[in-house]
C-alpha cells in the first residue's frame, strides 16, 4: 500500500522574527551586514561555508554548514544557533561532518549531511536530532537508518520527511532517495510502493498549506508516472506530476530541481531548467499554483527569462509577493549588480544592493537563504557582502518594501535628457533606466521625496536608476555609470601620480532619501544638495547644503560631510 503525506487542516507558519544584528556589525553600502564576529572583532563569526538556515524556532536562526567555529566557539562544528546577539553551540563539538539541511518542530532540532556518529551515537549517521540535552537518531532501524548523505528535511505534522542520495533508508528496499519517520513513534516508512520507483536523489523539499509534500532533484519517471520528471508532489492519493511539457515522458521541468519553496498554495521552484512547461519566459525560477505553470518576470524584451541560460538556483525564500533566489548566476538580464542573489517584487527581478563598485553584492554563491519579517539572511560560500568582508559565509540584509512607495518615479526635464538613449522630455522612468544630464537636468518625483540631477562643464553625468535601502527603508539611488576611465593611465609631468581628473560626476539637490553611488564611496542623504565626483584619484563627495553620509568603498568607514567640507574616498 502507499503511504500518502497526511493531509493538514492548517501547517504552523514559521515563525518571523526581526534580528537585532550586533554592535559589531559593520555594513557594507547597501545595509549588507555581518551576524557578528569571530573571536576578535576583525575576524568573520565563520570560518566555512553555510549550507542551511532555519528560523522555525522563535528567536532563533538555525546555520549549519562546513564551518567549525561559529563566534569564537571551537564547539560550535558544523551546526550552531544565532540569537541576534550571540553564537551558540548544540553540544559540544558532536557533528564531524557538513550539515546541508536543518529542521525545527516540538523544541527539537534536525539535522542532515554527510556526518557520522552525531554526540558518539553509532546510528546518528548523516540524520540526527538534538533535543536541547544531546543527540540521538530519528527513525527506528537495525542500524543507521540512513547510510549517504542527506540534502533536504521538511516537517509535515508529526512525520519528518528525509531527501538526498541513500538508498534502502531504514532497511526498507523501496526507500530511495526519500524515506518518511513518524516524530512520534519513530517508525519509518517508504512513499513508493516497490524498489526503483525512486530513481534518482532528492535535493530539495517543501510543503504548501494544504500539507502536500513536494520534492525536487534528479528522478524521473517518479511512482512510474511518466510525466513526474524532477518534481512531483504527494497527498492523500500518492505521488503527482506537475503539469505536463516537453520531457521526454511528458514532464513540465527538464532539469535538476535544485530549490523549493512555498507561501501559501505557491510554491517557486529553482531549476536547471529552462521553457517550463513550453513557456519562453519560465526559466530557472518558475511558479506552480496548484493548478499550473507560470513564469516569475522576464527579460528586459520580455521574450525570455531574466536568468542567464547557465543558471544554478540553490535557494529560495519567499514572504508575500517577494521571491528571493540565490545561487551561481552572473549578469542576470545584462545587469552586473544581478550575481548570486535577487529578489522578484511580484512583478520584476531586481538585484540585492550591490558591492559598491559596479558588481553584485557577493563574491561567491548562495546556497541558503531564510526570511525574518523585513530582514533577510543568505548563507554561502562568499567571503563579503555588500563590500563588508566580515560578512563572509553569512550575512543579513535589511528588506525594504520591494518598490518605494508611489511606484516608478516620474520624472520632468530640462535642456537635454536621455532615458536608455532615447531623447526624454517627461513621464515615468522605470528602475535600471540608463540616464543622461550631461546636458540638461532631470527633476524626479519618486516615493522617497523629489530630487533634481544635474551635470556640466562637459563631463559626463550619467547613472542608473536604482532601489537601495537605508536603514532599512527604501531609498532611490543613482549608480554614476560611463565615462572614459583611459584617461587615467596618464601620469603628471615628471611624477608617478595619476592627475585628479573627473571622469565622470552628478550634482543632485534633494528633499527625502536618495543615494549616489561612485567607483570608491556612496553618499546617502536625506535632503541635502551634493556632487558625487569618479575622478582618476577616487570618489569626490562635495557637499553645498546639509550634511551627506559618505560610505567608503575602500576604507569601509562611514564619514558625515557636513555643509563647505568634501571627502575623498581614494582609489587603492
Amino acid at each position: 500500500m502507499r503511504h500518502p503525506a497526511p493531509v493538514l487542516a492548517a501547517l504552523a507558519s514559521a515563525a518571523v522574527v526581526a534580528l537585532t544584528v550586533s554592535a559589531s556589525a559593520a555594513p557594507g553600502p547597501d545595509g549588507w551586514n555581518n551576524l557578528g564576529t569571530g573571536a576578535t572583532t576583525t575576524t568573520s563569526a565563520l570560518n566555512g561555508a553555510v549550507y542551511a538556515l532555519n528560523t522555525d524556532a522563535p528567536g532563533v536562526l538555525y546555520v549549519g554548514g562546513a564551518f567549525t567555529d561559529a563566534g569564537g566557539n571551537a564547539d560550535a562544528d558544523y551546526i550552531a544557533s544565532w540569537n541576534g546577539t550571540s553564537w551558540s553551540a548544540l553540544g559540544a563539538s558532536v557533528l564531524n561532518g557538513a550539515v546541508h539541511a536543518v529542521a525545527y518542530s516540538g523544541g527539537k532540532v534536525y539535522v542532515g549531511g554527510v556526518f557520522t556518529n552525531a554526540g558518539g551515537n553509532p546510528n546518528a549517521d548523516f540524520l540526527a536530532v538534538w533535543d536541547g540535552k544531546s543527540w540521538g537518531t530519528v527513525c527506528t532501524a537495525s542500524g543507521p537508518p540512513i547510510t549517504a548523505s542527506v540534502a533536504a528535511l521538511q516537517v509535515i505534522g508529526s512525520t519528518l520527511y528525509v531527501g538526498g542520495s541513500f538508498q534502502d533508508g531504514a532497511g526498507i528496499k523501496s526507500a530511495d532517495y526519500l524515506l518518511a519517520c513518524d516524530l512520534t513513534t519513530g517508525a519509518p516508512h517508504s512513499t513508493v510502493d516497490t524498489d526503483g520507483d525512486f530513481s534518482g536523489a532528492v535535493y530539495a523539499l517543501t510543503a504548501d498549506s494544504r500539507g502536500n509534500l513536494y520534492a525536487g532533484g534528479g528522478f524521473i519517471n517518479l511512482d512510474r508516472i511518466a510525466a513526474a520528471d524532477k518534481i512531483a508532489y504527494l497527498d492523500a492519493g500518492g505521488w503527482h506530476a506537475l503539469g505536463s511539457g516537453a520531457g521526454s515522458g511528458g514532464g513540465a521541468v527538464t532539469d535538476f530541481v535544485r530549490s523549493l519553496a512555498s507561501n501559501g498554495t505557491d510554491v517557486y521552484v529553482g531549476t536547471d531548467a529552462v521553457d517550463v512547461a513550453g513557456i519562453a519566459q519560465a526559466d530557472h525560477v518558475v511558479k506552480w499554483n496548484g493548478l499550473s505553470w507560470s513564469a516569475l518576470g522576464s527579460n528586459a524584451a520580455g521574450t525570455d527569462g531574466w536568468f542567464p541560460a547557465s543558471t544554478s538556483i540553490n535557494s529560495l525564500t519567499a514572504s508575500g509577493s517577494r521571491v528571493v533566489a540565490g545561487g551561481n548566476f552572473q549578469n542576470a538580464n545584462g545587469d552586473p549588480l544581478a550575481d548570486q542573489i535577487a529578489s522578484f517584487d511580484g512583478s520584476t527581478w531586481h538585484p540585492v544592493g550591490s558591492n559598491g563598485s559596479g558588481n553584485g553584492p557577493l563574491n561567491g554563491n548562495v546556497t541558503a537563504l531564510a526570511t525574518f519579517g523585513a530582514q533577510l539572511e543568505a548563507g554561502g560560500s562568499f567571503t563579503g557582502a555588500g563590500g563588508n568582508t566580515l560578512a563572509s559565509f553569512a550575512a543579513s540584509f535589511p528588506l525594504a518594501p520591494s518598490v518605494p512607495p508611489g511606484g516608478p518615479p516620474t520624472g520632468t526635464a530640462t535642456g537635454t535628457v536621455l532615458v536608455n538613449g532615447a531623447p526624454f522630455t517627461g513621464g515615468q522612468i522605470a528602475f535600471s533606466s540608463k540616464v543622461d544630464v550631461t546636458r540638461g537636468s532631470l527633476l524626479l518625483t519618486t516615493g522617497t521625496g523629489n530630487v533634481t540631477v544635474s551635470g556640466g562643464a562637459g563631463i559626463p553625468a550619467i547613472f542608473v536608476l536604482a532601489r537601495g535601502v537605508d536603514n532599512g527603508q527604501a531609498v532611490v539611488e543613482m549608480r554614476l555609470a560611463g565615462g572614459n576611465f583611459d584617461v587615467c593611465k596618464r601620469k603628471l609631468a615628471g611624477s608617478s601620480k595619476v592627475a585628479p581628473r573627473t571622469v565622470r560626476r552628478l550634482w543632485g539637490k534633494a528633499t527625502g532619501r536618495f543615494r549616489t553611488t561612485g567607483r570608491f564611496a556612496a553618499a546617502t542623504v536625506r535632503g541635502t544638495y551634493w556632487l558625487t565626483a569618479d575622478r582618476c584619484d577616487g570618489t569626490l563627495t562635495t557637499v553645498k547644503e546639509g550634511r551627506v553620509q559618505v560610505r567608503d568603498l575602500v576604507t569601509r568607514k562611514t564619514i558625515l560631510v557636513p555643509a563647505g567640507k568634501s571627502y575623498l574616498a581614494r582609489k587603492r
